[in-house]
């Protein structure tokens, strides 16, 4: 049975527990991911899911911090497909000491990290940035790699009941930075010193070496790390991807490790599915290449529909963005939910919308229909002047006056879409001079009429629409051949834009002229 006292909108609900969990207080809410690569729009999830929390108990009248931290004293796992042949000698090494490929960055995680933080800000997310390798070097989990020494055993045994995962009776908790390699992954542990905090183990080249924990040269094991940084940084509440959500997985034995180890209670999850290309369920990945990065999508729909298209939707629901026809809807969609909202009314998706808007009572995007922007902008040879021209011949002559800011923002945004992600068959561009075409009787016969009937119209597109329909029936042509030749003429292609609107984006001079075949 439905609760009429439970908020229907995800978020609603999340900040409705988070407060019944922790009534008082500054809420801390964390986020974190590896930057082993380029950042892609699926890396927008953890963020923004995390902004979302944020965002929410800010309206609920609390105060909050969101701490994200970059792993990058995670090691680089392998070398990836995008990386130079020398990076073979790199993997196991911690991302802050793997040399960052572009040759100016300090290192590999600054590099790939840098972008994400660019793109954060555009995005409006504020967050506290936790360098994960400073966190270590200057001493802080110290304590904590004690603790984890000491209760080696018990960890060990809370693995094996939560994930069946059976340890090595070598293993221990932590993983040290030999200094013959440089790697995490190659130090033989020989024995630990509680006092001094101090790992004896033989090095890679076969020397015996001491590792400190309180000047970085140890770390613990991913699965107790985690448990970790939300005892010391006391986090509350956490977004993480479902395949640390699986069962048994990272988050399950977190929660027992952070109640039986750490003596406290774990945050409240917030558990998000993948982002994925339409018609593609893997999950965008940089060593598969099937992804869009987040600076390149941001140059495509502005932040705002970006928020938008993520907070509609519950986290557990897996997304499909689509970078080509799709954001046709997914523009036009925000497009109506901003008229409405800021019209005083209640569209479907109008708390996302809210959550989602960094402007406030300002539209982002205008409500001229996206495709009709593409057209135009294509037809006008990306000339704004041309193009406001344009949509205050085509009826958007008040959409011009009173968004005119929004209009020549989208612009931006649709030029960027053409050059990079606009399908073949949307792109055009107005032939200079006539076309070598050859033409059949009937295709004259069509031209001829309806050029007769344009030259004392309006052009207005449905008045052209009708003409182009009504010739074609009364020359016996069908309407799609009619529609091709006219592609065919104005811009050399089998197929475009809507004819009626395109045509009245013209010259009209211009239209006669073409269609009389003088130029």
């Amino acid at each position: 049975m439905h609760d009429e006292n439970q908020p229907s909108y995800w978020l609603d609900q999340v900040v409705s527990n988070i407060t019944k969990v922790h009534p008082t207080g500054t809420v801390v809410v964390s986020s974190g991911i590896s930057p082993s690569g380029p950042y892609h729009i699926g890396h927008a999830r953890e963020i923004l899911t995390a902004d979302a929390i944020c965002r929410g108990l800010l309206e609920a009248g609390r105060k909050v911090q969101h701490l994200h931290f970059v792993d990058s004293i995670e090691v680089l796992r392998k070398r990836y497909p995008y990386l130079p042949e020398s990076y073979e000698a790199e993997a196991g090494k911690p991302l802050f000491m793997v040399p960052a490929p572009d040759g100016k960055s300090s290192n590999y995680a600054t590099q790939y990290f840098s972008d994400y933080l660019v793109a954060s800000k555009k995005l409006g997310v504020d967050m506290e940035i936790m360098w994960t390798n400073e966190l270590y070097i200057d001493g802080q989990f110290r304590a904590m790699i004690n603790l984890c020494m000491k209760k080696r055993n018990q960890i060990a045994e809370i693995l094996y009941r939560i994930s069946t995962r059976k340890v090595t009776d070598g293993w221990q908790p932590i993983q040290i930075l030999d200094e013959s390699s440089g790697k995490l992954n190659t130090a033989q542990y020989l024995g630990y010193d509680f006092d001094s905090a101090t790992a004896h183990y033989l090095g890679s080249d076969g020397r015996e070496y001491f590792a400190n924990a309180s000047k970085g040269q140890i770390k613990l094991d991913w699965r107790l790390d985690w448990p970790a940084r939300w005892k010391l940084y006391g986090v509350m509440v956490e977004g993480f991807g479902r395949e640390h959500a699986t069962k048994g997985g990272s988050f399950d034995t977190g929660e027992v490790l952070a109640k039986e180890i750490f003596g406290i209670e774990p945050p409240l999850p917030v558990p998000y599915d993948n982002i994925s290309f339409k018609g593609d369920n893997r999950k965008m990945s940089s060593s598969l290449g099937n992804l869009v990065t987040l600076l390149d999508s941001l140059k495509i729909i502005p932040p705002e529909i970006l928020r938008y298209f993520i907070f509609k939707s519950r986290p557990s629901k897996q997304l499909s963005f689509d970078p080509g026809m799709g954001l046709y809807n997914l523009i036009d969609e925000y497009a109506k939910t901003e008229l409405a909202t800021l019209e005083g009314n209640q569209p479907e998706f109008k708390r996302a919308w809210q959550v989602a808007s960094l402007a406030g009572q300002e539209h982002i995007v205008s409500t001229v229909a996206y495709s009709h922007l593409v057209m135009a902008y294509q037809t006008a040879r990306g000339d704004i002047n041309a193009v406001l021209d344009i949509l205050r011949r085509t009826g958007h002559e008040r959409a011009v006056t009173t968004q005119h800011k929004a209009i020549v923002s989208e612009l931006n945004y649709v030029a960027s879409w053409l050059e990079s992600y606009a399908p073949e068959d949307i792109k055009f561009s107005v032939c200079d001079s006539l076309p070598d075409i050859t033409l059949t009787n009937s295709d004259k016969s069509l031209l001829g009429g309806i050029h007769s009937e344009l030259v004392e119209s309006d052009m207005s597109p449905e008045i052209i629409h009708g003409i182009v329909y009504k010739v074609a029936e009364d020359v016996g042509v069908k309407p799609a051949d009619a529609f091709r030749l006219i592609y065919q003429l104005f811009i050399n292609k089998q197929q475009g834009p809507k004819i009626g609107f395109f045509l009245s984006s013209l010259d009209k001079d211009f239209v006669l002229n073409r269609l009389a075949r003088k130029s």
